[in-house]
């Protein structure tokens, strides 16, 4: 490390830099109040005209008393708070779920929204729109999209909206369809359309379910009120009061229905399931009562007992019935082998079932053979008589024979008949135990079918009763509220909060700058950061901006930087241990614009004053100031001539108006200052001067941008550092530790300039405006 290079703090040195500074944060506190008042103002002004230009949002609310009944409760299997904390769950996500939701949509009127554009914000018009819309879409991507509807007159309007991002518009009257490939719309006037209040630009959505449906899952709140009390609170927020109160109401209605629906829904499957039962009983008892039907139909009776009677009376009835057919056709076969025999025909008791009309026919037959028996023993074959009677004996036989053949037909019939009809009772007698069994059976489950159709409808009736008498699980405390002022936007809310983020800001902006802030701003903080001796401080001038810096002392002057100047020329004696040698005194400092060179200028003058000659050098060459101080040109002759032999000292002297005040110009900017101090003629120079003068003052170039300073230090008795409020950095300090522990320089002192007339250092800056800037450049002209 050089003798000149600044050294960095250890520990206990860096120890100043922490810890909270109230006096510096009061000073930048005290300097940001303009920042403050525009930070408050412009959060003000915001929440003003978030309130002016916020669409108002109003909240209706009902509060409902839930009742809840489980069995697990009445037996005292659970906890009764966490019995209703999970049904109060389950209420909650009902009214909340999307199927609960779609039946409010069902019944409230919202499938088309209708808007005013106003000069700043959208009014939907709930019950108060000019005019309603009968729509049929043929396209579904129309649904949930604007359709602006410009009022004209009386009797037109006209009507437009976007399709593939085009416009489309066009001039109709109310009451006329408009129909396209995507959608027929008809706009009808309503009751409040009244002209010319109604006229203006208004637009309609046609709202889709799933829409209104999560426009109902965002606005809808539903949350417990308190659950010692059982209640829940349902609360809708929306930009129309009376559209918010409207859908609240409908859902405490239909949250009622739905409640009754539920609690009547085991109820009403009961039901449906007995009114199947009961259908079914029905048709069964109509099958046993179409098989009864069909039975006596059937069998001619009502009871098989009496027909089981009937039938073996009938089997007895054929039987004695077909022996005497029988015995007929053998009477019948008899007489007609006699007849063919032509033997006498003899009727007995045998013959007794033969019809009258043959037998009387035999009879005649037989008498007629009789008579021609006998005159046949008085006639012969020939005669007339014989043959007349043979004619008729002829004819008789022949209808004898046909009579006899179809009374043996008839009986061969009936006989057949009377077979077919034995033969079929007595396989129906066969099956007269399985028809009695059958037909008990039959008559047992009709009668079971009875009793159960009446069992069923006792018990339809009682479950119709308990349907009839169904009441709600919850009471509407408080009915959907009418809101009158909205919830959104709250100004005494959204003022006080715009008031407190003002100040966050304010204060951030403040913490950022009191962190950001790394100059040294008071005495005290001065004091608390260097080890070396504060010889003054030098108030800030305040009379006038001073574009450069200059000498302000005048003799008669009592200015406080006057006072402060005095104060350090008897400090700077106590320093000198009151010395009557001839004392120089070198002024350095950080960097350009601190004031090294004002406070060169102007302490001379003070110690001018007091009969002391004095004489400031200017020995920074680089870029010079002391001659603008005084107000002079700048010379062609100073230091850097004289350090060369070109000039003698007397030439390069110049006089103040101040008298005992003078000064040696810098003269010529050289190019190699440092190596110019390095020579002897230097030393010279200052061997003269302390034979001319009893005080110089030597005006150093800053010590923290070249090493010109730190060589003429060492050839002075008191080293002054000059370091400026709000200006020098708090790492300067470094410079002034590093000047002391390595160079070993025992008076080492520092003048704080530019503070506050307070004496704090806090709050005025520094008004002259001298030196060479405010950059760290050492040359950056921009700053003169």
């Amino acid at each position: 490390m050089s003798e000149f290079e600044p050294i960095v703090k250890n520990d206990s040195q860096n120890e100043v830099f922490e810890g909270f500074d109230l006096e510096k944060f009061v000073h930048i506190l005290r300097k940001s109040l303009i920042w403050i008042v525009f930070f408050i103002v412009l959060s003000g002004s915001i929440a003003y005209l978030s309130v002016r230009y916020t669409k108002p949002l109003y909240e209706s609310t009902s509060v409902l008393k839930l009742d809840f009944e489980s069995e697990a409760n009445v037996l005292g299997l659970t906890s009764q708070m966490k019995t209703f904390e999970s049904e109060l769950s389950g209420e909650i996500e009902l009214l909340r779920s999307k199927l609960f939701l779609s039946k409010v949509i069902d019944v409230i009127d919202m499938d088309v929204s209708y808007y005013y554009y106003g000069r700043y914000l959208v009014d939907e018009r709930y019950g108060n729109n000019p005019f309603y819309v009968d729509y049929q879409f043929k396209d579904g991507s129309f649904y949930n999209r604007p359709f602006d509807v410009s009022i004209l007159n009386e009797d037109q309007f006209e009507f437009s909206f976007e399709n593939n991002g085009s416009e489309i518009s066009g001039i109709y009257n109310f009451g006329e369809e408009i129909e396209n490939e995507h959608f027929i719309i008809k706009i009808n006037k309503t009751s409040k359309f009244r002209l010319p209040g109604v006229k203006g630009t208004y637009y309609f959505t046609v709202n889709s379910e799933s829409a209104l449906i999560n426009y109902l899952q965002r606005n809808l709140s539903v949350r417990p009120e308190n659950f010692n009390a059982r209640t829940i609170r349902i609360s809708l927020s929306d930009y129309n009061q009376y559209k918010a109160r409207d859908l609240v109401m409908a859902i405490d209605t239909l949250y009622l229905d739905y409640t009754i629906h539920a609690k009547n829904q085991a109820v009403e499957q009961k039901i449906k399931f007995l009114d199947a039962q009961i259908k079914q009983t029905e048709l069964k008892l109509a099958d046993f009562e179409t098989y009864y039907e069909n039975f006596i139909i059937e069998n001619k009776t009502t009871g098989m007992q009496e027909q089981l009677q009937q039938n073996l009376s009938l089997l007895n009835y054929l039987d004695s019935t077909k022996i005497r057919i029988r015995t007929r056709i053998e009477s019948v076969k008899h007489i007609k082998r006699q007849f063919e025999s032509e033997d006498t025909i003899i009727v007995n008791a045998l013959h007794l079932n033969i019809p009258e009309e043959i037998l009387k026919e035999i009879n005649e037959y037989q008498e007629l053979r009789h008579t021609r028996a006998e005159k046949m023993y008085s006639y012969n074959e020939q005669t007339q008589i014989i043959k007349q009677l043979n004619l008729e004996i002829g004819i008789m036989e022949k209808n004898i024979r046909g009579l006899i053949n179809e009374h043996s037909d008839f009986l061969e019939k009936r006989l057949s008949e009377v077979e077919t009809r034995l033969q079929k009772l007595e396989k129906e007698f066969t099956q007269i135990p399985s028809m009695i069994t059958t037909f008990d059976e039959k008559k047992r489950f009709h009668e079971l079918q009875e009793g159960f159709l009446m069992a069923l409808w006792k018990s339809k009736m009682d479950l119709e009763i308990t349907k009839a008498g169904t009441v709600t699980n919850f009471i509407i405390l408080s009915p959907a509220s009418s809101p009158t002022s909205p919830i959104k936007p709250q100004p005494k809310l959204i003022y006080g909060a715009a008031l407190a983020i003002g100040l966050i800001i304010s204060l951030f902006f403040v913490l950022v700058r009191y962190l950001m802030h790394n100059t040294i701003s008071g005495l005290k903080e001065v004091e608390r950061l260097v080890s070396v001796p504060i010889l003054g401080a030098v108030p800030a001038y305040t009379k006038e901006k001073l574009p450069l810096t200059k000498l302000v002392i005048k003799p008669s002057s009592k200015s406080a930087i006057s006072e402060a100047l005095r104060t350090i020329r008897t400090n700077m004696e106590f320093m000198n241990g009151g010395k009557s040698d001839k004392t120089v005194i070198t002024i350095t400092s950080t960097i350009s614009g601190e004031g090294k060179t004002f406070v060169a200028i102007n302490l001379g003058a003070i110690i001018a004053f007091s009969k002391l000659k004095v004489c400031v050098v200017d020995l920074d060459m680089r870029k010079p100031k002391i001659h603008l101080a005084v107000g002079h040109e700048p010379a062609s002759s100073g230091m850097s001539t004289l350090l060369i032999g070109r000039d003698k000292l007397e030439d390069c002297i110049e006089h103040t108006e101040i008298e005992n005040l003078d000064y040696i110009p810098a003269g010529p900017n050289p190019p190699n200052p440092s190596e110019l101090i390095l020579n002897k003629e230097y030393d010279q120079i200052l061997s003269k001067l302390k034979e001319k003068y009893d005080l110089i003052i030597l005006d150093t170039p800053p010590v923290g941008l070249v090493t010109d300073a730190v060589l003429s230090m060492k050839k002075s008795d008191i080293q002054l550092y000059v370091m400026r409020a709000d200006y020098s950095k708090r790492t300067f300090v470094k410079s002034i530790e590093g000047l002391k522990k390595i160079n070993k320089f025992s008076n080492l002192t520092v003048i704080f300039n530019g503070m506050g007339a307070s004496g704090k250092g806090y709050g005025y800056g520094y008004g002259y405006g001298y030196g060479y800037g405010y950059g760290y450049g050492y040359y950056d002209e921009s700053h003169n």
